[in-house]
Protein backbone atom coordinates (compact mmCIF):
# COMPACT_ATOMS: atom_id res chain seq x y z
CA UNK A 1 0.00 0.00 0.00
CA UNK A 2 1.13 3.66 -0.75
CA UNK A 3 2.54 5.93 1.93
CA UNK A 4 -0.14 8.70 2.79
CA UNK A 5 1.33 12.07 3.10
CA UNK A 6 -0.58 15.11 4.31
CA UNK A 7 0.03 18.21 3.03
CA UNK A 8 -1.15 21.38 5.29
CA UNK A 9 -0.79 25.57 4.84
CA UNK A 10 1.15 27.17 7.81
CA UNK A 11 -1.66 28.00 9.76
CA UNK A 12 -3.28 23.80 9.29
CA UNK A 13 -6.36 25.87 7.67
CA UNK A 14 -6.23 23.77 4.57
CA UNK A 15 -5.24 20.08 4.24
CA UNK A 16 -4.76 17.26 2.05
CA UNK A 17 -4.02 14.12 2.21
CA UNK A 18 -2.89 11.62 -0.78
CA UNK A 19 -0.87 8.45 -1.52
CA UNK A 20 -0.12 10.49 -4.90
CA UNK A 21 3.51 12.03 -4.01
CA UNK A 22 5.46 13.11 -7.22
CA UNK A 23 9.14 14.04 -6.23
CA UNK A 24 11.18 14.22 -9.99
CA UNK A 25 14.53 14.51 -10.37
CA UNK A 26 14.45 16.39 -13.24
CA UNK A 27 13.13 18.86 -15.44
CA UNK A 28 12.04 15.44 -18.05
CA UNK A 29 10.86 14.10 -15.09
CA UNK A 30 7.97 16.94 -14.66
CA UNK A 31 7.43 17.15 -18.38
CA UNK A 32 6.72 13.34 -18.17
CA UNK A 33 4.01 13.79 -15.13
CA UNK A 34 2.33 16.95 -16.31
CA UNK A 35 1.83 14.94 -19.32
CA UNK A 36 0.78 12.06 -17.38
CA UNK A 37 -1.17 14.35 -15.37
CA UNK A 38 -3.27 15.90 -18.31
CA UNK A 39 -3.38 12.97 -19.96
CA UNK A 40 -5.47 10.99 -17.11
CA UNK A 41 -7.68 14.29 -16.77
CA UNK A 42 -5.70 14.85 -13.08
CA UNK A 43 -5.50 17.99 -11.63
CA UNK A 44 -1.35 18.32 -10.83
CA UNK A 45 0.06 21.37 -8.11
CA UNK A 46 3.34 21.72 -7.06
CA UNK A 47 3.77 22.29 -3.23
CA UNK A 48 6.50 24.14 -1.55
CA UNK A 49 7.33 25.82 2.00
CA UNK A 50 3.54 25.66 2.49
CA UNK A 51 4.01 29.39 4.07
CA UNK A 52 1.19 30.15 2.65
CA UNK A 53 -1.81 30.96 3.94
CA UNK A 54 -4.44 30.59 1.11
CA UNK A 55 -5.43 26.97 -0.48
CA UNK A 56 -3.05 28.06 -3.38
CA UNK A 57 -1.41 25.83 -3.52
CA UNK A 58 -4.13 22.89 -2.50
CA UNK A 59 -3.80 19.53 -4.45
CA UNK A 60 -6.74 17.94 -5.72
CA UNK A 61 -5.48 14.94 -7.02
CA UNK A 62 -1.80 14.65 -7.49
CA UNK A 63 0.80 16.81 -5.24
CA UNK A 64 4.63 17.56 -6.61
CA UNK A 65 7.73 18.74 -4.56
CA UNK A 66 10.44 20.44 -6.31
CA UNK A 67 12.74 18.88 -3.15
CA UNK A 68 15.72 17.21 -6.03
CA UNK A 69 15.17 20.28 -8.22
CA UNK A 70 17.53 22.92 -6.16
CA UNK A 71 20.26 24.29 -6.81
CA UNK A 72 22.52 26.94 -8.97
CA UNK A 73 22.99 26.28 -12.68
CA UNK A 74 24.41 28.87 -14.10
CA UNK A 75 25.84 32.24 -12.91
CA UNK A 76 27.58 35.82 -14.70
CA UNK A 77 28.95 37.98 -12.80
CA UNK A 78 29.48 40.29 -15.68
CA UNK A 79 25.87 40.17 -16.55
CA UNK A 80 24.81 40.07 -13.15
CA UNK A 81 22.57 36.87 -13.61
CA UNK A 82 21.97 33.72 -12.01
CA UNK A 83 20.08 30.72 -12.77
CA UNK A 84 18.33 28.55 -9.88
CA UNK A 85 16.52 25.28 -10.48
CA UNK A 86 12.82 26.32 -9.09
CA UNK A 87 12.69 24.11 -5.80
CA UNK A 88 15.62 26.29 -4.64
CA UNK A 89 14.61 27.70 -1.22
CA UNK A 90 14.99 31.77 -0.74
CA UNK A 91 17.63 31.15 1.55
CA UNK A 92 19.52 28.43 0.26
CA UNK A 93 19.97 31.17 -2.80
CA UNK A 94 21.27 33.85 -0.77
CA UNK A 95 24.10 31.32 0.79
CA UNK A 96 25.02 30.48 -3.01
CA UNK A 97 25.00 33.65 -4.05
CA UNK A 98 27.10 35.08 -1.05
CA UNK A 99 29.54 32.76 -2.22
CA UNK A 100 30.12 34.60 -4.79
CA UNK A 101 29.43 37.97 -3.62
CA UNK A 102 26.16 38.54 -4.95
CA UNK A 103 22.60 39.26 -3.48
CA UNK A 104 18.82 39.94 -4.67
CA UNK A 105 18.45 43.83 -4.42
CA UNK A 106 15.42 43.28 -2.02
CA UNK A 107 14.07 40.36 -0.50
CA UNK A 108 10.92 39.46 1.88
CA UNK A 109 11.36 38.22 5.29
CA UNK A 110 10.91 34.54 4.97
CA UNK A 111 13.78 32.54 3.75
CA UNK A 112 11.86 29.27 4.14
CA UNK A 113 10.45 29.98 0.65
CA UNK A 114 10.74 28.37 -2.52
CA UNK A 115 12.06 30.61 -5.37
CA UNK A 116 9.47 29.74 -7.19
CA UNK A 117 6.39 30.25 -4.53
CA UNK A 118 7.98 33.29 -3.98
CA UNK A 119 7.67 34.87 -7.68
CA UNK A 120 4.83 33.30 -8.58
CA UNK A 121 2.69 34.53 -5.58
CA UNK A 122 3.52 38.08 -5.63
CA UNK A 123 5.72 37.86 -2.63
CA UNK A 124 7.62 41.54 -1.69
CA UNK A 125 10.05 42.90 0.46
CA UNK A 126 9.49 46.74 0.92
CA UNK A 127 11.21 49.85 -0.42
CA UNK A 128 9.21 52.30 -2.99
CA UNK A 129 12.87 52.26 -4.89
CA UNK A 130 12.25 48.19 -5.85
CA UNK A 131 9.51 46.40 -7.12
CA UNK A 132 8.40 42.72 -6.10
CA UNK A 133 10.43 39.83 -5.99
CA UNK A 134 9.15 38.78 -9.50
CA UNK A 135 9.83 42.11 -10.82
CA UNK A 136 13.96 40.61 -10.41
CA UNK A 137 13.41 37.80 -12.71
CA UNK A 138 15.11 38.03 -16.23
CA UNK A 139 13.77 34.70 -17.83
CA UNK A 140 12.62 31.53 -16.70
CA UNK A 141 11.61 27.93 -18.17
CA UNK A 142 7.98 26.58 -17.58
CA UNK A 143 6.36 23.11 -18.51
CA UNK A 144 3.53 23.86 -19.91
CA UNK A 145 -0.05 21.51 -19.31
CA UNK A 146 0.90 19.46 -22.58
CA UNK A 147 4.35 18.84 -21.10
CA UNK A 148 6.44 21.14 -23.44
CA UNK A 149 9.00 23.48 -21.87
CA UNK A 150 8.11 26.76 -22.70
CA UNK A 151 11.25 29.05 -22.32
CA UNK A 152 10.31 33.30 -21.44
CA UNK A 153 11.90 36.69 -21.09
CA UNK A 154 11.21 39.93 -22.14
CA UNK A 155 12.39 39.44 -25.73
CA UNK A 156 11.01 35.45 -25.63
CA UNK A 157 7.41 34.98 -25.45
CA UNK A 158 6.81 38.11 -23.44
CA UNK A 159 3.07 37.98 -22.90
CA UNK A 160 3.24 34.88 -21.48
CA UNK A 161 6.76 36.11 -19.69
CA UNK A 162 4.82 39.31 -17.75
CA UNK A 163 1.41 36.98 -17.27
CA UNK A 164 3.44 34.06 -15.40
CA UNK A 165 5.73 35.78 -13.07
CA UNK A 166 2.53 36.17 -10.78
CA UNK A 167 1.15 33.29 -12.37
CA UNK A 168 -0.63 31.41 -9.32
CA UNK A 169 0.49 28.14 -10.39
CA UNK A 170 -2.56 28.26 -12.95
CA UNK A 171 -0.34 28.74 -16.32
CA UNK A 172 2.56 25.83 -15.87
CA UNK A 173 5.03 24.58 -13.62
CA UNK A 174 8.49 26.28 -13.34
CA UNK A 175 11.04 24.58 -13.13
CA UNK A 176 14.27 27.02 -13.98
CA UNK A 177 14.15 30.96 -12.98
CA UNK A 178 17.22 33.48 -14.23
CA UNK A 179 17.36 36.40 -11.53
CA UNK A 180 18.99 40.04 -12.27
CA UNK A 181 21.19 40.03 -8.69
CA UNK A 182 23.59 42.84 -7.66
CA UNK A 183 26.71 42.62 -5.92
CA UNK A 184 26.89 41.74 -2.41
CA UNK A 185 26.18 44.71 -0.03
CA UNK A 186 25.77 45.71 3.52
CA UNK A 187 22.25 47.36 5.25
CA UNK A 188 22.41 49.82 7.86
CA UNK A 189 19.43 49.21 10.51
CA UNK A 190 17.85 51.71 12.50
CA UNK A 191 14.50 50.47 14.71
CA UNK A 192 13.28 53.17 16.44
CA UNK A 193 9.89 53.93 18.13
CA UNK A 194 8.10 57.46 17.17
CA UNK A 195 4.43 58.84 17.78
CA UNK A 196 1.54 57.57 15.03
CA UNK A 197 0.61 60.88 14.02
CA UNK A 198 4.76 61.70 12.57
CA UNK A 199 5.29 59.25 10.91
CA UNK A 200 1.92 57.87 9.51
CA UNK A 201 1.28 62.05 8.40
CA UNK A 202 4.61 61.68 6.06
CA UNK A 203 5.06 57.77 5.75
CA UNK A 204 5.19 58.09 1.61
CA UNK A 205 7.70 61.02 1.90
CA UNK A 206 9.57 58.75 4.72
CA UNK A 207 9.32 55.48 2.39
CA UNK A 208 10.24 57.82 -0.76
CA UNK A 209 13.82 58.91 0.95
CA UNK A 210 14.43 55.76 2.28
CA UNK A 211 16.18 52.29 0.32
CA UNK A 212 13.72 50.09 2.42
CA UNK A 213 11.05 51.21 5.36
CA UNK A 214 8.75 49.56 7.28
CA UNK A 215 6.49 50.29 9.96
CA UNK A 216 4.75 48.35 12.92
CA UNK A 217 1.76 49.00 14.81
CA UNK A 218 -0.22 47.36 17.51
CA UNK A 219 -3.77 48.29 17.62
CA UNK A 220 -4.43 50.43 20.46
CA UNK A 221 -1.18 52.09 20.99
CA UNK A 222 -0.32 55.83 19.96
CA UNK A 223 3.27 54.42 18.90
CA UNK A 224 4.53 52.66 16.34
CA UNK A 225 7.82 51.11 15.48
CA UNK A 226 9.81 51.85 12.16
CA UNK A 227 12.44 49.98 10.50
CA UNK A 228 15.08 51.96 8.05
CA UNK A 229 17.35 50.05 5.95
CA UNK A 230 20.00 52.02 3.97
CA UNK A 231 22.44 50.35 1.11
CA UNK A 232 26.33 50.54 2.48
CA UNK A 233 29.67 49.06 0.83
CA UNK A 234 31.13 46.10 1.69
CA UNK A 235 33.90 46.58 4.35
CA UNK A 236 37.72 45.49 3.04
CA UNK A 237 38.12 42.10 3.59
CA UNK A 238 39.75 41.43 6.83
CA UNK A 239 38.17 45.06 8.47
CA UNK A 240 35.56 43.56 10.03
CA UNK A 241 35.97 44.21 13.29
CA UNK A 242 36.41 41.41 16.06
CA UNK A 243 33.52 41.88 17.96
CA UNK A 244 31.23 41.53 14.74
CA UNK A 245 30.75 37.76 14.68
CA UNK A 246 29.56 38.30 18.65
CA UNK A 247 27.23 41.10 18.37
CA UNK A 248 25.43 39.09 15.02
CA UNK A 249 24.99 35.97 16.95
CA UNK A 250 23.59 37.83 20.34
CA UNK A 251 21.18 39.69 17.85
CA UNK A 252 20.04 36.69 16.26
CA UNK A 253 19.84 35.43 19.52
CA UNK A 254 17.98 37.95 21.33
CA UNK A 255 15.43 37.77 18.09
CA UNK A 256 14.89 33.73 17.47
CA UNK A 257 14.26 34.06 21.90
CA UNK A 258 11.76 36.77 21.43
CA UNK A 259 9.90 36.11 18.03
CA UNK A 260 10.27 32.41 18.90
CA UNK A 261 11.34 31.10 22.32
CA UNK A 262 9.09 33.69 24.44
CA UNK A 263 6.31 34.60 21.87
CA UNK A 264 5.01 31.30 21.42
CA UNK A 265 4.24 30.32 25.27
CA UNK A 266 2.54 33.70 25.72
CA UNK A 267 0.46 32.60 22.95
CA UNK A 268 -0.78 29.39 23.97
CA UNK A 269 -1.13 30.43 27.45
CA UNK A 270 -4.16 32.70 25.46
CA UNK A 271 -5.44 29.74 24.12
CA UNK A 272 -6.16 28.37 27.20
CA UNK A 273 -7.49 32.07 28.89
CA UNK A 274 -8.68 34.13 26.43
CA UNK A 275 -8.32 37.21 28.27
CA UNK A 276 -4.51 36.44 28.83
CA UNK A 277 -4.03 37.40 24.98
CA UNK A 278 -3.01 40.07 25.42
CA UNK A 279 0.42 39.05 27.28
CA UNK A 280 1.31 38.29 24.15
CA UNK A 281 2.10 42.32 23.78
CA UNK A 282 4.92 41.75 25.97
CA UNK A 283 7.06 39.99 24.20
CA UNK A 284 5.77 42.03 20.75
CA UNK A 285 7.24 45.41 23.49
CA UNK A 286 10.11 43.60 24.00
CA UNK A 287 11.33 43.81 20.33
CA UNK A 288 10.21 47.14 19.90
CA UNK A 289 13.23 49.28 21.53
CA UNK A 290 15.55 51.86 19.53
CA UNK A 291 18.78 49.51 17.94
CA UNK A 292 21.07 50.16 15.01
CA UNK A 293 23.47 47.91 13.39
CA UNK A 294 25.35 46.73 10.06
CA UNK A 295 25.44 43.04 8.55
CA UNK A 296 25.75 41.71 5.31
CA UNK A 297 21.54 42.34 2.97
CA UNK A 298 20.51 38.76 3.45
CA UNK A 299 21.24 38.30 7.23
CA UNK A 300 19.30 41.67 7.40
CA UNK A 301 16.29 41.04 5.18
CA UNK A 302 15.25 37.27 6.15
CA UNK A 303 14.29 35.78 9.86
CA UNK A 304 13.79 32.48 11.47
CA UNK A 305 10.20 32.88 11.84
CA UNK A 306 8.86 29.73 13.36
CA UNK A 307 5.86 30.82 15.24
CA UNK A 308 3.00 29.33 13.05
CA UNK A 309 0.25 31.80 11.49
CA UNK A 310 -2.62 32.64 9.64
CA UNK A 311 -1.84 36.09 7.25
CA UNK A 312 -3.88 38.42 5.19
CA UNK A 313 -2.34 41.04 3.26
CA UNK A 314 -3.92 43.62 0.80
CA UNK A 315 -1.81 46.10 -1.32
CA UNK A 316 -3.27 49.71 -1.85
CA UNK A 317 -2.12 52.60 -3.28
CA UNK A 318 0.55 54.34 -1.71
CA UNK A 319 -1.55 57.36 -1.36
CA UNK A 320 -4.23 55.30 0.67
CA UNK A 321 -1.86 54.26 3.36
CA UNK A 322 -2.73 56.99 6.02
CA UNK A 323 -6.55 57.35 5.37
CA UNK A 324 -7.10 53.02 5.71
CA UNK A 325 -4.96 53.05 9.04
CA UNK A 326 -6.49 55.98 10.65
CA UNK A 327 -9.86 54.44 9.92
CA UNK A 328 -8.57 51.28 11.82
CA UNK A 329 -7.16 53.49 14.19
CA UNK A 330 -10.91 54.49 15.39
CA UNK A 331 -12.62 51.22 15.00
CA UNK A 332 -10.33 48.59 15.80
CA UNK A 333 -10.16 49.78 19.98
CA UNK A 334 -13.95 49.12 20.41
CA UNK A 335 -13.90 45.58 18.10
CA UNK A 336 -14.92 42.67 19.94
CA UNK A 337 -11.26 40.60 19.28
CA UNK A 338 -7.40 41.47 20.89
CA UNK A 339 -4.82 40.92 17.78
CA UNK A 340 -2.02 39.25 19.40
CA UNK A 341 0.25 40.90 15.98
CA UNK A 342 0.76 44.18 15.16
CA UNK A 343 -0.08 45.49 11.76
CA UNK A 344 2.92 45.86 9.32
CA UNK A 345 3.17 48.39 6.62
CA UNK A 346 5.75 48.23 3.76
CA UNK A 347 5.45 49.16 0.16
CA UNK A 348 6.71 48.54 -3.36
CA UNK A 349 7.45 50.54 -6.88
CA UNK A 350 4.80 50.08 -9.44
CA UNK A 351 4.99 47.07 -12.36
CA UNK A 352 3.34 46.16 -14.82
CA UNK A 353 3.06 42.16 -14.22
CA UNK A 354 -1.27 41.77 -14.80
CA UNK A 355 -1.51 39.98 -11.79
CA UNK A 356 0.73 41.90 -9.29
CA UNK A 357 -0.44 43.68 -6.23
CA UNK A 358 1.67 46.30 -7.35
CA UNK A 359 0.52 46.64 -10.72
CA UNK A 360 0.61 50.67 -12.41
CA UNK A 361 0.68 52.13 -9.12
CA UNK A 362 3.22 52.68 -6.09
CA UNK A 363 2.19 50.51 -3.62
CA UNK A 364 1.86 50.36 0.09
CA UNK A 365 0.66 47.04 2.04
CA UNK A 366 -0.55 46.53 5.08
CA UNK A 367 -0.16 42.87 6.39
CA UNK A 368 -2.58 41.32 9.50
CA UNK A 369 -1.02 38.41 11.37
CA UNK A 370 -3.00 36.12 13.58
CA UNK A 371 -1.56 32.79 15.98
CA UNK A 372 -2.69 29.64 13.69
CA UNK A 373 -4.25 28.62 17.17
CA UNK A 374 -6.64 31.98 17.63
CA UNK A 375 -9.88 32.12 15.70
CA UNK A 376 -9.59 34.75 13.12
CA UNK A 377 -12.30 34.36 10.76
CA UNK A 378 -14.25 37.42 12.42
CA UNK A 379 -11.11 39.44 13.26
CA UNK A 380 -9.72 39.27 9.48
CA UNK A 381 -13.28 39.80 7.90
CA UNK A 382 -13.52 43.07 10.13
CA UNK A 383 -10.66 44.34 8.70
CA UNK A 384 -10.65 43.39 5.12
CA UNK A 385 -14.26 44.86 5.02
CA UNK A 386 -12.20 48.04 5.46
CA UNK A 387 -9.31 46.87 3.19
CA UNK A 388 -12.04 46.15 0.10
CA UNK A 389 -13.80 49.60 0.95
CA UNK A 390 -9.98 51.63 0.05
CA UNK A 391 -9.94 49.37 -3.48
CA UNK A 392 -6.90 46.68 -1.78
CA UNK A 393 -5.87 44.39 -3.76
CA UNK A 394 -5.04 40.66 -1.43
CA UNK A 395 -2.13 39.12 -1.60
CA UNK A 396 -2.64 35.57 -3.49
CA UNK A 397 -0.95 33.85 -0.95
CA UNK A 398 -2.69 34.73 2.29
CA UNK A 399 -6.50 34.61 2.98
CA UNK A 400 -8.78 36.85 1.54
CA UNK A 401 -12.66 36.26 0.70
CA UNK A 402 -12.62 37.59 -2.81
CA UNK A 403 -13.39 35.59 -6.40
CA UNK A 404 -13.37 36.85 -9.82
CA UNK A 405 -16.35 39.39 -9.79
CA UNK A 406 -14.78 41.57 -7.71
CA UNK A 407 -10.88 40.68 -8.60
CA UNK A 408 -11.29 41.77 -12.22
CA UNK A 409 -12.51 45.24 -11.38
CA UNK A 410 -9.03 45.81 -9.08
CA UNK A 411 -6.54 44.57 -12.05
CA UNK A 412 -6.66 46.41 -15.70
CA UNK A 413 -5.68 43.03 -17.08
CA UNK A 414 -7.50 40.61 -15.45
CA UNK A 415 -9.38 39.36 -18.56
CA UNK A 416 -6.07 39.36 -20.43
CA UNK A 417 -4.79 36.65 -17.36
CA UNK A 418 -7.81 34.44 -17.55
CA UNK A 419 -7.95 34.38 -21.45
CA UNK A 420 -4.32 33.20 -21.60
CA UNK A 421 -4.81 30.68 -18.37
CA UNK A 422 -7.66 29.46 -20.99
CA UNK A 423 -4.83 29.01 -23.72
CA UNK A 424 -2.36 27.86 -22.08
CA UNK A 425 -4.45 25.04 -20.00
CA UNK A 426 -7.43 24.21 -21.72
CA UNK A 427 -8.11 21.15 -19.28
CA UNK A 428 -7.41 22.88 -16.13
CA UNK A 429 -4.66 20.66 -15.21
CA UNK A 430 -3.29 23.28 -12.75
CA UNK A 431 -6.57 24.50 -11.19
CA UNK A 432 -8.09 23.88 -7.71
CA UNK A 433 -10.89 25.46 -6.05
CA UNK A 434 -9.16 28.22 -5.11
CA UNK A 435 -8.21 29.60 -8.41
CA UNK A 436 -11.00 28.76 -10.06
CA UNK A 437 -13.00 30.61 -7.44
CA UNK A 438 -10.69 33.76 -8.44
CA UNK A 439 -9.94 33.42 -12.06
CA UNK A 440 -13.41 31.95 -13.01
CA UNK A 441 -15.54 33.20 -10.62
Amino acid sequence: MSEKHTWSTWGHQHTFTTDQVLTPRSIADVQAAVTAASTAGKKLKVVGYSKSSSAIAQPTDQLMRLDFLTGLTDIDKHQLTATFLAGTSVLDANKTLAHYGLAFENLGRLGEQSLAGAVTTGTHGTGLRYGIIATQVESFVMVSSEGDLVECSHDLNPEIFRAALVGLGALGVLVSITFRVVPMFRLHTAERRHAYNTIMSSFVERSEGADHYEVSWMPGSDKVRTRRLTHLQLLPEGFEPHYAQLSRLRRHGRDTLVNNGIFEPLLMLGTKVPAAQKVSHVATAMGRGNRRYADLAPEVFTINRRVRQNNMEYAFDITQIQGVLDELRGVLPQAPFTLSYPLVVRSAAADNIPLSPAYGRPTGFISVREYWRFPYTETFKFIEDIFKAHGGRPHWGQLHTQGAASLSTLYPEFEFFTQLREELDPHGTFLNPYLEKVLLG
